[in-house]
């Protein structure tokens, strides 16, 4: 892989971790953030006997928001420092893929222990494994978005403030919010935009009497695409920022 220095990124990838060690209490605000969405959905569905279809598109946008929230202040925060670790030889690819391989990780656990947790109090239908996987990979997609937004911003503000406006339509323009034979037109293209709607369809596949796999397949390669598309897109931002803080 010529055009990503793997030793580079390792190197970077430690440090970014130190820095997460070093902040405890913000990485442990983070990682809370699954205990606590998986105890309200337990309050809120405590006397169901088994997930409903609101519970799956539940669950599959909190994946979205917690690779999102995750990453979207990670670049914007340090932009000084990166900027002076470019004129001294830091890549751009190796950057970014370090942070995506320890955001991967905080991803990992908090699906996890979502789909643990939820799993306990409420009955998941379908195979555990592949609803997990779900999850995470939504979760590596909104990784990757919030790191396009963090490249694209030049605040923690603005950058924090653009995750709602990202979440917001993954419900609006969503086969959950309106029945699918409703969009028509930009409408039916825009929902084939929303991570939501791909996780969501996986979801019900999942939990069906006899799935279809190659649908469950095509999903996750769908989701892939998303969260590649965006990292290429972060390199290509910061690549051609003007940077003049």
């Amino acid at each position: 892989m010529k055009w990503l220095n793997l030793r580079q990124s390792g190197i970077l990838a430690d440090r970014y971790f130190d820095i997460l060690r070093g902040d405890p209490r913000n990485s442990l605000l983070l990682l809370l953030q699954a205990p606590v969405i998986a105890g309200l959905i337990a309050l809120v569905w405590k006397d169901v006997e088994q997930a409903t279809k609101t519970l799956y598109f539940v669950l599959v946008l909190s994946a979205i928001w917690f690779g999102c929230t995750n990453a979207s202040r990670e670049i914007v925060k340090e932009q000084a420092i990166f900027f002076r670790e470019r004129m001294v030889g830091v890549e751009v690819p190796a950057y970014v893929f370090s942070k995506v391989r320890i955001l991967a990780m905080l991803g990992f656990l908090q699906c996890l222990l979502l789909v643990v947790m939820v799993n306990y109090y409420i009955h998941l239908l379908g195979n555990k494994l592949l609803l997990f996987l779900t999850l995470y990979f939504c979760s590596l997609a909104g990784t990757t978005l919030g790191l396009l937004i963090s490249a694209i911003m030049n605040s923690q503000g603005k950058a924090v403030g653009m995750v709602p406006l990202l979440i917001i339509p993954q419900i609006l323009f969503s086969e959950f919010a309106l029945p699918k034979e409703v969009h028509e037109g930009v409408t039916k293209y825009l929902e084939r935009l929303m991570l939501a709607g791909w996780g969501y369809e996986n979801f019900k596949e999942l939990v069906a009497g006899q799935p279809d796999y190659l649908v469950v397949i095509r999903n996750f390669i769908v989701l892939a695409a998303f969260a590649v598309s965006f990292f290429f897109l972060t390199i290509e931002v910061l690549k051609r920022k003007n940077y003049k803080w």
